[in-house]
């Protein structure tokens, strides 16, 4: 593992202080995020944004528990009960977990697919692949709560609905995963483009517990 990036109790804690190894993305045709650093952490700008931020693990790991805080500016302009929803697709916190597996892209497919895919196998070891990254989603309304499904918009995307954000001000999360999973990378999706939302996350501090 990087020297930056600490390892506590059986748990290890991402570097959000410093930009170190985190890799900041743009979509296609979609405003990215401002995201930067501080002795405060990962703040996340939205303003009708989205842009995907990831940390490659420098070797699998196995994580049992994923634990979270920082602050919210504002809450997104969404209707809670639909969020996730077409365009209310948008969410001021998702953290997700890559997880290694045995799918892999040809050559035809490394053509045509859009960057953010290619950027995901190529997350994987040499001669491995991926299954999918796995979202832990905060949510604003209860009813979301437990909610889980395999995005309508990929196959490669499952969600899970685990956490409720319902007020501005500071959070502090944490869930434990019904069985470990293989990880090779963080991808964290905090975004307002569906709903023209503009707010900031704060990310304090966020460690993965193997």
């Amino acid at each position: 593992m990087n020297l930056k990036t600490a390892f506590l109790a059986g748990a290890i804690a991402l570097p959000v202080q410093q930009m170190d190894n985190w890799q900041i993305l743009q979509f296609s045709n979609i405003e990215p995020n401002r995201v930067s650093f501080s002795s405060e952490g990962m703040a996340v700008n939205v303003k009708a944004s989205a842009s995907p931020i990831i940390y490659p693990l420098e070797a699998p790991l196995i994580v049992s528990r994923v634990e979270v805080s920082g602050e919210l500016s504002n809450l997104l302009s969404v209707e809670a009960e639909k969020q996730g929803q077409g365009d209310n697709d948008d969410f001021t916190l998702k953290i997700g977990l890559v997880v290694a597996g045995d799918k892999t892209l040809n050559g035809l497919q490394k053509l045509f697919s859009a960057k953010w895919i290619r950027t995901l196998f190529e997350l994987a070891p040499e001669g491995a692949g991926v299954d999918n990254i796995y979202f832990l989603n905060a949510v604003q309304d209860s009813r979301q709560l437990g909610l889980k499904r395999q995005h309508p918009l990929s196959e490669l995307i499952f969600e899970d609905n685990v956490w409720l954000l319902d007020r501005a001000g500071a959070f502090e999360f944490d869930h434990r995963l019904e069985k470990p999973l293989e990880v090779i990378a963080v991808w964290l999706s905090i975004d307002g483009d569906n709903t023209g939302s503009s707010y900031s996350t704060l990310i304090r501090s966020l460690r993965l517990e193997s």
